[in-house]
């Protein structure tokens, strides 16, 4: 399948594939899979949240309501919804690559990131730093703040878990509100354990066990870190958490 892209005139969306590609203010994507999404209304709310901060004015109820209508039922997809510079909506309908369990991770050489809230605008910058990754063995690049502390992947997000709880980086380590890892914490929270916002270097995860997050994937395994900690793999707790991710996608509503 070939990548559809569609552009909203006010009242209809109008294939414009082909077209230039347009610089990004806002972007979402999520995994749809034979009309099945996880948390749907979270990555639309999010988008509807990031273009008003962004300075979108009008309403999207109708641009919304217009994806939701086109988007197949069939197949395994990985749309995307855009807020362009020039204040266009667009809908890209997309094969969704191989999907896997696990991920390698290596340590980004810098940060890119010129609006790390916004998922969009670094988007281009973001996957550069992950073929960096990529070019080194790994599939992502795990960024560092100043201090050397994680603060997000290139193209994922990361959980760890240590003394028995659940971890994630702080809120003040700026990154992008992900969908997955809200799923995640409400998962973990159900099965008993505790969710705790914490500061972490590299070498504070030697022997945790480290989870990548994105909607794409959903919950993978981080198996190795290039030049990085050696990593603890509980094959038990990644198929149990993947199988309840799963279980939670609904199917797409009505238009």
């Amino acid at each position: 399948m070939d990548v559809l892209r569609f552009r909203w005139n006010g009242s209809e969306l109008v294939d414009v594939t082909g077209a230039p590609e347009i610089p990004l203010y806002v972007a979402d994507s999520f995994l749809l899979n034979d009309g099945k999404v996880v948390a749907y209304q979270r990555h639309l709310d999010r988008f509807s949240a990031s273009a008003e901060f962004q300075g979108l004015v009008r309403p999207l109820d109708d641009f919304l309501s217009a994806v939701t209508a086109s988007l197949p039922r069939t197949g395994k997809l990985f749309p995307r919804i855009d807020l362009t510079e020039r204040g266009e909506l667009e809908l890209h309908i997309r094969p969704a690559p191989e999907l896997h369990e696990t991920i390698v991770l290596a340590t980004a050489s810098h940060d890119p990131r010129v609006e790390p809230t916004i998922k969009g605008p670094d988007i281009s910058a973001l996957n550069a730093l992950r073929a960096e990754a990529q070019a080194q063995g790994a599939d992502d690049a795990v960024i560092l703040d100043a201090q050397g502390r994680v603060v997000d992947g290139s193209t994922t997000c990361l959980i760890w878990l240590a003394e028995g709880g659940l971890h994630l980086p702080p809120a003040e380590a700026l990154r992008v509100n992900s969908v997955s890892v809200a799923v995640a914490k409400e998962l973990a929270a159900k099965g008993g354990f505790s969710v705790s916002e914490s500061w972490a270097t590299p070498a504070d995860l030697e022997g945790v066990e480290l989870y990548a997050l994105n909607a794409l994937h959903g919950i993978r395994s981080a198996v190795s870190w290039v030049n990085g900690p050696s990593l603890s793999v509980n094959q038990e707790r990644l198929a149990h958490w993947r199988q309840q991710y799963d279980l939670l996608a609904e199917e797409l509503p009505e238009a």
